[in-house]
């Protein structure tokens, strides 16, 4: 027979069900729930635990979410690194160039291959860019909470995955479509890591160099469904037009966003030309000129054209599109400020797509 047990008082003993000691306490409440813990009243039986099952220790739970919430958060970060939105809109370019390309139907395997190895050079970039910048970043709210500066990656992870993901978009490349298109890849990821991002820091002339890296994807499209066994790939008329197109829709979508975020880069010590020139009015006028170059360059893909129909159409469609582009570029010129920014940015996020698709309808509805 047990001994009697005081309150606050307790002893041990040994359990007839499951071999270990357990300990036995003067009856109180459990602070988790309503039932009793078990004393010497209450034996420690198996017809007892089969209708009081034990309650798991709140610690125990409260590791194991904190041990899954660390390992989700360490996923979530490696996906922050690549810049999902942008990697996804160079796939588009890079898909749209490799149709228009094509001579008849595309080579859809090296579309399919291609836009694989195209994710992963752009996400080795995206999280090279990052890396380089992990001091910049963490001195501007915008990017503060980015995988580096918020700690949830270390620097060697970051360039560790920066290497791994260029090293294996390479091969995809290389083995799946061809060299050219491959080495194109990498000096693309070259020219935006190597030149383009460590140039913000010293110059405002980085933005020509960002724009030409951004648009070379559309030279790996045609180069990715041009080539044959005995043909070498090629960059077509429509390629480079493209190329140029997405060029220069990149100055007045980039200096929207330098005038809005003018503060932190200065901040973060990056040479924007709205750093440089905080009134923005060569922000301004750089956005006017190039949105006059973009409305001549987009009607150029007119020459090829197969009816006079579908000239019609291209031309009416990117009129319509760059003139309202230009419109807001000349807005933006005239008062700098964040409202015309803001409606400088909805254009160039609306021009973008629309354009893509009446070149598509142009070239290849027939």
């Amino acid at each position: 027979m047990p001994l009697p047990v005081k309150k606050g008082q307790r002893r041990f003993s040994h359990c007839s069900v499951c071999g270990y000691f357990v300990t036995i306490f003067q009856p109180r409440a459990d602070p988790r729930g309503t039932r009793p813990l078990p004393n010497a009243k209450q034996p420690h039986t198996r017809a007892y635990w089969s209708q009081n099952p034990p309650m798991t220790s709140t610690t125990t739970k409260s590791e194991t979410a904190a041990s899954v919430s660390r390992e989700d958060s360490r996923v979530q970060a490696y996906v922050e690194l690549t810049k999902m939105r942008i990697s996804v809109m160079v796939l588009v370019t890079f898909v749209v160039a490799a149709a228009l390309a094509a001579d008849g139907l595309p080579d859809l395997w090296a579309i399919f291959f291609g836009s694989i190895g195209m994710l992963f050079v752009a996400a080795s970039g995206n999280a090279m860019n990052m890396y380089v910048e992990r001091y910049s970043d963490f001195l501007m709210p915008r990017t503060a909470g980015r995988p580096l500066p918020a700690r949830k990656l270390e620097p060697a992870e970051v360039a560790i995955f920066g290497a791994a993901t260029i090293g294996i978009g390479t091969a995809i490349l290389w083995l799946t479509v061809n060299w050219q298109t491959a080495v194109c890849g990498l000096a693309n990821w070259i020219l935006y890591v190597g030149i383009y991002t460590p140039m913000k820091r010293k110059t405002w002339f980085n933005t020509e160099v960002g724009a030409i890296a951004g648009a070379m994807p559309i030279l790996m499209g045609s180069l990715a469904t041009t080539g044959s066994e005995t043909v070498s790939p090629t960059i077509t008329f429509s390629a480079w037009v493209f190329f140029a197109v997405l060029v220069l829709w990149q100055f007045p979508h980039f200096m929207a966003i330098a005038w809005k975020y003018r503060h932190q880069y200065e901040a973060g010590g990056l040479q924007m030309l709205t750093v440089v020139d905080p009134s923005g009015r060569r922000a301004g006028r750089k956005s006017v000129v190039t949105a006059v170059l973009l409305l001549i360059v987009s009607l150029l893909p007119i020459v090829e054209m197969s009816t006079v129909w579908h000239a019609v159409f291209l031309a009416g469609g990117a009129i319509y599109l760059g003139w309202g582009y230009l419109k807001a570029s000349i807005g933006f010129a005239k008062q700098p400020n964040d409202e015309t920014a803001r409606v400088l940015m909805r254009k160039s996020l609306v021009y973008l797509p629309a354009y893509m698709l009446v070149l598509i309808l142009a070239y290849l509805i027939k």
